[in-house]
């Protein structure tokens, strides 16, 4: 068979060239990151919360604990991955904002071109395919959402793609612990994302096995024994986070056991972000459901999301929780899909195919992946999620079957690969002796064309004109769309923008798939010889780029952080000494329901305001909130506590939230002011300890955006800070306590009216025993002298023994010291944690104290990674075939 001079691929392209190739069209689209004021929107890593001291490095390595939040919370800790070492390099939260975005996609982008290479593909197909990876939709909306340590993961997950196929002459086994420690590093990034890939990883290193020539059994022992090795080599390197992991998202979380009922009852939870069926179609149209990231403050617009991805069970019908909320994008390119379909079709050719047994088995390998995670994606909305979620262990406390999609993005683009290399090495033909028309040569080609390169064209064109006919018929169903709209909640004169915008996003991509079809049609018939090779990945790249690039764009989202994270008199109210008390907007920290009413005027402002403040200002002032902003897991002992004081539905149980209140030291609430008068004879009756400190109102003339919105106070402003003068302080001595080791009984007794928490606490721990002499007044002292999220002291004194309570989530991880003397840390009120102390004057230290050999293990892992990682390339037996060749 003659293959091309271009395809032998004499001239490489180098590491620099495709880093400043993935760097253009970022800059282009990252471009108002130059403007000092302006920092990419994350919802999931918001600017506030990295800039909290709970998050800041390096502390965050040697273990987080988050206070702002609940009455405190262990988090996974900082692992020593890319992320949190750019993080640790950077140093500044701002320029952190900026730039991780286009970083890990550079890096993603980077490591498909790294795969492609080993591959032995063209220096054009693995320049595409790097672009491809980068700005591919899935992973760069889920990266500007907040998740880039999704996107590292995936490039993770590449890199360990690209350890399976290194050659070292000697220890060839050295490549699948290198592989490992890849997957690991993924799994330290994505959590259960990068362990959803690690799937993927360890199907191909069996499917590699497989290829080889032998025995099946033996090659199915062999497979099970490296992927065996991989997997193990990622748990030794993502130690430090698993540990984490398994204690802050499996034990003692409610719901996750492994029985048939739990499975059971979780289902709804564990697939509600699942992908409709019908939603596939966002595959190959980017904006057809519209997109989630188009307002911050999630005003509905043309382009706003109307999909089901996120919708809350039976919302149809009791239209209580999401009618959706998920909608990252999911549209992989024309250029791709045509050309990864290009890939799946040629590897059906019975005669004259240019793919050799090894690629055409890669490309059904990697259909099948593709096939399967889409039918898993789908979730709740077929059949196919169920096996697995009843079958494999632990797979049910996974959330959100859409991850899958994930997966197949990665199957895709690789199929991609295949294509656009076929494309290249096949379809590249020496010029002809003599250059005709375009008309005559195309006539000539197709009347002397294989079967196949005409049924092919003839089919691409058959879907681009149904996509079109598709057009014109959902352009025509207004009617049938505003319909549809009004039902799924959105406002009657939306309606018909959202119906416009959905069918001008079907156009583009038909308009899309138009071009590819013209491109690879002239390409088959020999109009782009080898001769025009540049030319054509000149074109070729800039479809690429223009085509993903306008449908990405919809995803950046940037707002002025300097007048987002400005104060207010709000937020300089509760920032004074905010350590010493918490704050609630929410009645329920884990429900609803507050202090006002978001249909009066401005009261829909107010609740706008608010949840922008505790996602934002809150952290970045370090305010403690009681209110839980993200818990998807929520542990059985914060479940039972927060159960027994909330009131049952139809019974007069108010008084509930009061106690509520006092036990966790939460003294502010944020409500409309005619709320003062429930709280007091309905929450408090006949004690009236609510009281208002602080009258506030917003001026709203020229706001465009929540930051435009200006917190002004006044004297007679209908929103206020009110102050509830019976929540205990955060550190408190007590003289007299009760002991009791039942927590339900626990929990009775301190929802029990008769118990005042300001004159007993109760301690859940038989190695202290009850006072001698119990005793209404604690005549001893606790002043917190110095604070920091996991290091408090404390001065106390008192004439007798007592027990020093610290109104914070008690964990065995905490520490805690009298005059420097290691003491038993003590659970009191259930779920919060004390001392015994005796009598006199004492400096009592609460330390937060995590073991730390997860993260010696995996630093050494890195180490060894990086010895490994230079051996195989040192002692590689080859560099990889420079183009791949027909058997």
């Amino acid at each position: 068979m003659f293959i091309p001079a271009m395809a032998r691929d004499s001239k490489p392209i180098s590491w620099w060239q495709v880093l400043l190739i993935l760097a253009v069209p970022l800059v282009v689209l990252f471009h108002p990151s130059f403007q000092a004021e302006l920092v990419l929107f994350s919802n999931d890593g918001p600017l506030g919360v990295i800039s909290s001291q709970a998050a800041s490095l390096p502390g965050a390595f040697f273990g987080y604990w988050n206070d702002l939040n609940w009455v405190g919370q262990e988090k996974p800790s900082a692992a020593p991955n890319f992320s949190q070492l750019l993080g640790s390099i950077v140093n500044d939260t701002v320029v952190y904002s900026k730039i991780s975005v286009p970083l890990s996609l550079s890096l993603l982008g980077f490591a498909g071109w790294l795969l492609f290479r080993q591959l032995g593909f063209h220096s054009a197909v693995c320049v595409l395919g790097a672009v491809a990876f980068a700005l591919n939709m899935n992973f760069f909306s889920n990266a500007c959402w907040g998740l880039t340590s999704w996107t590292v993961a995936m490039a993770s997950a590449l890199l360990a793609l690209v350890a399976l196929h290194l050659q070292p002459a000697r220890m060839p086994f050295l490549k699948y612990i290198l592989a490992g420690f890849a997957v690991g590093h993924g799994i330290t990034e994505g959590f259960d994302a990068g362990a959803l890939y690690s799937l993927a990883v360890g199907a191909y290193a069996a499917f590699l096995v497989f290829l080889e020539k032998g025995d099946v059994g033996q090659k199915g022992l062999k497979a099970a024994g490296l992927v065996l090795a991989v997997a193990v080599s990622a748990a030794v390197f993502s130690t430090q986070i698993l540990a984490t992991l398994i204690e802050t998202q499996i034990q003692g979380v409610a719901g996750m056991e492994q029985t048939k009922e739990a499975r059971e009852k979780r289902w709804d939870e564990a697939t509600q972000w699942s992908l409709p069926v019908k939603e596939a179609l966002r595959v190959g149209v980017p904006g057809l459901f519209g997109y989630r990231m188009t307002d911050l403050e999630g005003r509905p617009s043309a382009s706003s999301y109307w999909g089901a991805v996120g919708r809350t069970p039976g919302w149809e019908t009791h239209r209580r929780g999401y009618p959706r909320h998920s909608g990252s994008g999911e549209y992989a390119g024309a250029l791709v899909l045509t050309l990864a379909a290009f890939a799946v079709f040629q590897s059906l050719r019975r005669s004259r195919t240019p793919l050799d047994r090894r690629q055409r088995l890669s490309v059904w390998f990697w259909a099948g992946i593709a096939l399967v995670s889409i039918l898993l994606a789908f979730g709740k909305h077929a059949p196919f999620y169920r096996l697995p979620y009843e079958l494999l262990p632990y797979f049910s406390t996974m959330r959100n079957p859409i991850k899958f999609m994930h997966i197949f993005h990665l199957a895709s683009i690789i199929l991609f690969g295949y294509g656009l290399q076929v494309l290249w090495a096949h379809y590249l033909k020496r010029p002809p002796a003599r250059e005709k028309k375009l008309g005559k040569l195309l006539q000539q080609w197709w009347a002397k064309a294989p079967g196949f390169d005409r049924k092919w064209t003839l089919a691409v064109a058959v879907v681009i004109i149904s996509g079109l006919l598709s057009c014109l018929i959902y352009a025509s169903a207004g009617k049938e769309m505003a319909q549809l709209l009004l039902d799924a909640g959105f406002a009657k004169e939306l309606a018909p923008k959202i119906h416009q915008f959905s069918v001008f996003e079907l156009l583009w991509s038909v308009a899309f798939f138009s071009i590819v079809w013209i491109l690879v049609t002239l390409t088959i018939s020999g109009a782009f010889h080898y001769k025009y090779h540049k030319a054509l990945g000149i074109a070729l790249g800039l479809l690429l780029v223009t085509d993903l690039g306008r449908a990405d764009r919809f995803w950046i989202v940037y707002y002025d952080y300097k007048k987002k994270y400005t104060s207010n008199p709000v937020i300089d109210k509760l920032q004074e000494n905010a350590f010493e008390r918490r704050v609630a907007f929410k009645l329920n920290p884990f429900g609803g329901g507050t202090l006002s009413d978001p249909t009066s005027p401005k009261g829909n402002i107010f609740h706008a305001m608010v949840g922008s403040w505790l996602q934002h200002q809150f952290p970045y002032y370090n305010i403690s909130s009681l209110d839980v902003i993200q818990m998807p897991r929520i542990k059985e002992e914060n479940k039972a506590f927060m159960k027994q004081f909330t009131p049952q539905r139809n019974r007069p149980e108010w008084n509930k939230y009061t106690r509520l209140w006092e036990l966790t030291s939460t003294r502010y609430l944020l409500g409309m002011t005619n709320s003062l008068a429930v709280l007091n004879q309905q929450l408090d009756r006949g004690r009236e300890r609510f009281q208002i400190v602080s009258r506030f109102d917003f001026d709203v003339s020229n706001a465009t955006r929540l930051e435009d919105i200006t917190v002004v106070e006044d004297s007679s402003g209908q929103f206020g800070i009110i102050e509830f003068t019976g929540a205990l302080p955060k550190a408190k001595r007590y003289t007299n306590w009760i002991v009791m080791t039942n927590q339900q009984a626990a929990l009775g007794k301190l929802a029990d009216p008769q118990l005042d928490p300001s004159k007993t606490v109760v301690v859940m721990d038989t190695i202290v025993k009850p006072p001698a002499e119990a005793s209404e007044e604690n005549d001893g002292t606790a002043t917190i002298e110095d604070y920091h999220p996991k290091s408090i002291r404390i001065q106390t004194a008192g004439s007798g023994n007592g027990v020093l309570l610290y109104n914070d989530r008690y964990h065995p991880h905490w520490r805690v010291y009298v005059n420097g003397e290691r003491r038993p840390l003590l659970r009191c009120n259930s779920i919060m944690r004390g001392v015994e102390v005796p009598a006199g004057s004492h400096v009592v230290e609460f330390r937060y104290e995590p073991p730390q050999w997860g993260l010696a293990i995996s630093l050494l892992s890195i180490a060894l990674g990086l010895w490994i990682g230079c051996l195989c390339l040192i002692r590689s037996k080859q560099k990889p075939p420079a183009a791949p060749r027909k058997v």
